[in-house]
């Protein structure tokens, strides 16, 4: 079993909202202040001897150094185990099972080690996984093929060693490095029971013919299979952990442990993927950011005659439709969904939730919707509240609405996917053809 730290009986937590720029004090060595300020959690400012003013920069986790356990919340009413598990968000997995126990008030660093001994401990239990290995090796014997052109590169003129290259059958494959290295790192975490501490350092033995990730080292990529199917759940969580979480190791014990990340990245994602899920098929597609014109080039009556036509066969005017070459204003559009070539709306997600960050989305979203000629368009955000519902503002002299539609994600993976189902059917709903659409003319120029 490894020890707990000695420092974790005499632990401290802090915890800030994440747009907090007021910022706390704290009492660190300098070696401790480093490795928090390498995490990009804080930005560590100094306040006298080893004295330190901590202020969130951004970003979202929880970091462990020196017994002082620092939290920076998501603003969107949402707990750091439920950010971890709900939200890293990927486009072929869009959740962790269920089978991952977490609470709102659970410990970040508990509820992961926690999950990840149980999900290795049954992918586990009806034996280790194996696979084909490419191997290129010199040896004094013949293995597999040799290669002939690095033969005569590095042993001119000698018959051995040979450089030879063969398939091995092993355990040391990309499934079972990622579980070892996650097993392995989370088990020097201070404050863990004995209990979740044992079962880690038993897979970690389990797997130990696995070569260990090391820290920043590249992770291997792996592919869900048939073969690894009893191997995903434990797998879908490891990867996250290596991926995201560094434990930096000195005489046994964690010197420290960051989980960070950037929630408007992570939201932005979650969206994306969870309306083009919906949405993509049936004629129907969801584009990402597709670049339009705002401006023609030309204005009325600059063509010649009032018959003439524009570059696209349509009237010269401010709704004709661009040219494909010269200067213009270029909008970027948000996730623009559109049908049989023509788009139907589009959507914005923003992470901000006060209304005033909100109000240039609404700017952009008002030129994305006239240089598209659509007349809908959706802001969607983390819900500040639970009974935060969709609201339509209608902009004044144009046929354009805005419809400002909060995610409460706080209740979950279900309940917010279920919120984006509802999202993509009302989309749906505008392709329908209606004598009171609103249509410009404007088209795509680039994508």
């Amino acid at each position: 079993m490894i020890p707990a730290s000695a420092g974790s009986a005499a632990s401290e937590t802090i915890e800030f909202d994440e747009f907090d720029r007021r910022g706390r004090l704290v009492t660190l060595s300098w070696e401790g202040a480093q490795h928090l300020s390498q995490t990009g959690l804080v930005e560590v400012l100094p306040a006298g001897r080893d004295t330190w003013r901590l202020i969130p920069c951004g970003s979202v986790g929880s970091v462990r150094v020196e017994g002082l356990s620092v939290r920076v919340l998501p603003a969107a009413n949402l707990g750091l185990t439920q950010l971890f598990f709900l939200l890293d968000h990927a486009a072929d997995n869009a959740f962790l099972p269920s089978a991952v126990a977490a609470r709102d008030d659970d410990e970040l660093w508990v509820s992961v080690a926690e999950s990840m001994a149980a999900l290795a401990h049954q992918a586990l239990s009806s034996g280790l996984l194996r696979g084909y290995r490419r191997v290129d090796e010199a040896l004094t014997t013949v293995r597999g093929r040799i290669r002939l052109g690095d033969q005569i590169r590095r042993h001119p003129g000698m018959t051995i060693p040979l450089e030879v290259t063969y398939s091995e059958f092993t355990p040391d494959i990309a499934e079972n490095r990622i579980l070892r290295t996650a097993a392995h790192r989370l088990q020097f975490l201070p404050d863990l029971p004995d209990a979740t501490r044992r079962r880690l350092a038993m897979v970690d033995a389990r797997l130990a013919d696995a070569t260990l990730i090391g820290q920043g080292a590249p992770v291997p990529a792996w592919t869900r299979t048939r073969l690894n199917a009893r191997f995903q759940n434990a797998l879908a969580l490891a990867d996250r952990i290596v991926r995201r979480i560094s434990v930096e190791v000195e005489d046994g014990h964690a010197a420290s442990a960051a989980f960070v990340t950037e929630m408007p990245a992570l939201f932005e994602r979650f969206v994306e993927a969870e309306l083009t899920a919906a949405l993509d098929g049936c004629g129907g597609r969801v584009l990402q950011n597709p670049v339009v014109h705002l401006d023609t080039g030309i204005e009325q009556g600059d063509a010649g005659d009032a018959g003439s036509t524009g570059a696209a066969g349509g009237r010269a005017g401010r709704h004709s439709a661009p040219d494909t070459e010269g200067d213009h204003i270029s909008v970027l559009t948000g996730l623009v969904y559109e049908v049989d070539g023509e788009p139907v709306t589009t959507f914005v997600p923003t992470y901000p939730t006060d209304r005033r960050a909100r109000a240039a989305e609404h700017y952009r979203l008002l030129a994305a919707c006239t240089a598209l000629g659509v007349d809908r368009a959706y802001l969607v955000y983390p819900a500040q509240r639970r009974d935060d519902t969709p609201q339509p503002r209608r902009i004044v002299h144009t046929d354009i609405s805005i419809v400002e539609y909060p995610v409460d994600l706080s209740m979950g993976p279900l309940e917010s996917r279920r919120t984006i189902v509802e999202l993509s059917q009302q989309a749906r709903e505008l392709a329908v053809p209606s004598p009171a659409r609103h249509r410009t003319g404007g088209r795509r120029h680039a994508r």
